[in-house]
């Protein structure tokens, strides 16, 4: 059986401005949003603070002005709100696979069927306190009304948001009950049809179910009539599949321009719980991300974007630990100019693996050391950059300097890169750029490190490079490798180079 939540957003453009606000900066702010020319803007919605000034819906924004001396006026833009929408249906997806975002003239929001996921997340009211919950988090507020189809739970949802009394109807044969008593403005039907009820003397839902099928078919239309067919159950209401996006970029705009990279971390988290409610309904976690500070357009000078990367050593998609590893990486960064707009961008993702694969707790000492080590090394790489965090790749070349490379860090050891090379005796620690050594003039032959160094094992002639196309001559190597040890116990791996001037160079050291 099929249960439709309904989460109606009203007012979703002063939501959308609210949200990039500071808790205790919304709660005072004078805020409207205006729409039409210039010279002639009109308020369309204005928060709490704006209305105890005396604005209303419907006003002069110019006389909105004059009420409130510190307004905040921020124009309409219908893009904006639908790219809301879609973020919402991505995050909702995590939730259930039948999201349907709607827009009317009541206002926009999401329709979720939570009757296959109920069980999964503990049942219908676990499951709705958390998508509320989460909401509430993402800076939205929303009604919400469960119903057996979807018509009547946006009705019904529509209907809380006005402080309309109603109950759910989760059940068919409670739709009749739940919907008799509402206005008939909440059907959204066309004006037209509205005003020739209310002049018959019909204001509810239910006075409208008990007129006669086949009258009412022929005054208003075949339509109107499958329109209450479809709030009732009796007949199919298909709904437009929502199909969730493959990759992730959510926007949030900033109350003001800053230039404190330590206040760019509320309006980020917001974007970041919205990731990760994308991750979950994909099965999947980032292992690259990219946030990018906007900067204004009006100024003299324009300026890109500024891109701050972060990239992770397994796919993560909890956005406490994500805002963690980004506040690392933000600590270390400066913006050239203010920021006007956050954009998160998913560069890539991988399958969500758990980690933990038995349903017992680990052993003592034993149980999180792999995830923990890939955190430290995640934390470490956020906090000093890619520069400076790494691990290597094995290379197919016998050249030492060139037997590995640096790559990005990953959860599983890097496999070789080409053929590997064939196994040898090789040190745990390789120098940068291999030593002279001191080679006295009574001992010409007996390479010195703190003393005279004993030959254990050797030569190892290597001779490569010299065929790679295009490589300078200085490339190529012409060696004979020993392992060593002096005095003090260190065992060293030391080379005595074969061509002109020759001479001893220290290559590492063995642990």
């Amino acid at each position: 059986m099929s249960t439709w939540l309904a989460l109606a957003l009203p007012a979703l453009p002063l939501q959308l401005a609210r949200r990039a606000l500071e808790p205790d900066l919304a709660r005072v702010l004078s805020l409207v949003i205006v729409a039409g020319p210039a010279q002639r803007a009109q308020v369309l919605y204005c928060n709490r603070p704006a209305r105890a000034a005396g604005i209303a819906p419907g006003m002069k924004l110019a006389a909105a002005q004059a009420l409130a001396r510190d307004l905040v006026a921020i124009e309409h833009e219908a893009a904006r709100e639908q790219a809301a929408l879609q973020e919402l249906a991505c995050w909702a997806y995590q939730f259930s696979a039948r999201i349907v975002p709607f827009a009317g003239a009541a206002g926009s929001g999401l329709l979720i069927e939570t009757g296959a996921s109920e069980r999964l997340f503990g049942g219908q009211e676990a499951l709705r306190r958390r998508i509320a919950g989460e909401l509430r988090r993402l800076g939205y507020r929303a009604a919400d009304a469960t119903a057996a189809t979807p018509a009547a739970a946006r009705v019904l949802a529509w209907a809380r948001a006005r402080g309309l009394p109603g109950n759910d109807a989760p059940e068919a044969a409670q739709l009749h009950g739940a919907l008799a008593a509402l206005p008939l403005a909440l059907l959204e039907w066309d004006e037209t049809v509205t005003a020739s009820l209310r002049t018959l003397g019909l204001e509810t839902i239910g006075q409208v179910l008990a007129l006669p099928r086949d009258a009412f078919a022929r005054r208003f239309g075949a339509a109107t009539l499958t329109d209450l067919d479809r709030l009732l159950g009796a007949i199919p209401d298909p709904q437009a599949p929502f199909a969730p996006p493959q990759a992730f970029n959510a926007r949030i705009e900033l109350p003001a321009d800053l230039i404190e990279v330590a206040r760019l971390l509320p309006p980020l988290e917001r974007l970041l719980l919205l990731l990760e409610g994308f991750l979950r309904g994909h099965g999947a976690g980032a292992t690259a991300l990219t946030l990018l500070a906007h900067h204004n357009r009006r100024r003299e000078i324009r300026s890109s974007a500024s891109p701050i990367t972060l990239g992770l050593a397994a796919p993560e998609r909890d956005a406490r630990r994500l805002l963690a590893l980004f506040a690392e990486r933000l600590a270390r960064v400066r913006l050239a100019d203010p920021a006007i707009v956050l954009e998160l961008r998913l560069e890539r993702m991988a399958p969500w693996v758990p980690i933990e694969s038995s349903f017992l707790p680990p052993e003592p000492g034993t149980g999180s050391q792999g995830i923990d080590a890939l955190h430290l090394a995640e934390t470490l790489h956020a906090r000093l950059g890619s520069e400076r965090v790494f691990q290597l790749q094995p290379v197919g070349d016998h050249r030492p300097e060139h037997a590995y490379r640096r790559i990005a860090l990953t959860p599983d050891p890097p496999a070789p890169h080409g053929p590997a090379p064939s196994p040898a005796q090789r040190p745990a620690l390789f120098l940068p750029v291999p030593q002279a050594l001191r080679t006295p003039a009574a001992d010409p032959d007996g390479p010195h490190y703190r003393g005279p160094l004993a030959l254990l094992a050797g030569p190892e002639r290597i001779e490569a490079g010299w065929w790679d196309q295009g490589c300078d001559r200085s490339a190529a190597i012409h060696r004979d490798y020993f392992v060593a040890r002096n005095r003090h116990g260190q065992t060293l791996w030391i080379y005595r180079e074969l061509s002109a001037p020759r001479g001893w160079f220290l290559q590492g050291f063995f642990a």
